[in-house]
């Protein structure tokens, strides 16, 4: 059986191997981004529920708010205050991998008067868990 010629080759071998090792580079996770990611706040969630991005990005949550009150993303332990119906950017450096609990957090006047209830996801902080964000490895 006859040897095909690019085997026969070695220029042709490293050519083919260089091509390969770009291909297989082109396809890994890129250099990290600046995302603005416009997020909505109603009736108690998180639209989009889910927030994906990769390791490194630059993220910006461009919140919009029907009430006021404390925006909490765990794990990176970064809070914000909110004011209803006035766009809010928040900002992270998705550094940490992993799965983040986004919590809100009615500003207190809302509630003054009102009986404590255990709405959905809400903890004895009072916290109300709405989202995630999911920071996968680049």
């Amino acid at each position: 059986m006859k040897t095909p010629i690019c085997f026969k080759n070695p220029i042709i071998l490293l050519i083919l191997g260089g091509i390969l090792l770009m291909l297989i580079a082109a396809c890994g996770g890129g250099e990290p981004e600046e995302l603005d990611i416009p997020i909505k706040l109603e009736g108690g969630s998180l639209t989009p529920g889910t927030i994906q991005v990769k390791q490194g990005d630059m993220v910006t949550l461009m919140i919009e708010t029907e009430e006021a009150g404390e925006f909490h993303l765990h794990g990176y332990d970064v809070e914000m205050d909110v004011e209803a119906g006035v766009p809010t950017d928040f900002f992270v450096l998705a550094d940490i991998t992993g799965r983040f609990k986004i919590t809100f957090h009615a500003a207190e006047e809302e509630h003054e008067g009102e009986e404590e209830h255990d709405e959905g996801g809400e903890n004895e902080e009072g916290e109300l868990e709405i989202g995630i964000l999911e920071v996968r490895p680049r």
